[in-house]
């Protein structure tokens, strides 16, 4: 079955005079839900804007129209849905290198020898607008791009 329109109009529930397009239902539902809230009305567990009358509500699941999506993933029929790939075992790296990163002793990377090199400006912190400004001004002058280019 097709999906409604969405522009087309649906009949509340819960209130017959109520005309609301398809895409607003479940807004609707949810401040009408709350005008009638001694209605003996239920909430499909397939589409939350289908709402019955609780006695109706078990002929209304065995019709459902939404119901073939929660059928179709809880019932398989055939293992033909579901390839089966075989997990292959990868050769295991470890005996054939050497190298361990864990038994080096390196110093960890310091960025502040970068940080001051000549064509980098560096942005002051903690200083009075002044001083940032002659900072600025100080890395302007000092500036020097990368020669490699053109």
């Amino acid at each position: 079955m097709a999906d409604p329109d969405p522009q087309q109009l649906q009949t509340c529930p819960y209130n017959a005079s109520h005309q609301v397009a398809t895409y607003r239902m479940h807004i609707h539902l949810q401040k009408c839900r709350k005008q009638y809230p001694n209605c003996n009305k239920v909430t499909c567990p397939f589409d939350a804007t289908h709402i019955v009358n609780d006695v109706e509500l078990d002929y209304h699941i065995s019709t459902c129209s939404k119901r073939h999506l929660f059928d179709s993933q809880v019932y398989i029929t055939d293992d033909d849905h579901r390839p089966v790939v075989p997990v292959i075992q990868q050769p295991s790296t470890r005996n054939d290198c050497e190298e361990s990163w864990d038994d080096e002793n390196v110093t960890s990377y310091k960025p502040e020898p970068l940080k001051r090199a000549q064509n980098i400006i560096v942005k002051c912190k903690g200083a009075t607008p002044s001083e940032r400004r002659q900072a600025r001004m100080m890395g302007v002058q000092t500036y020097r791009p990368n020669e490699g280019g053109n």
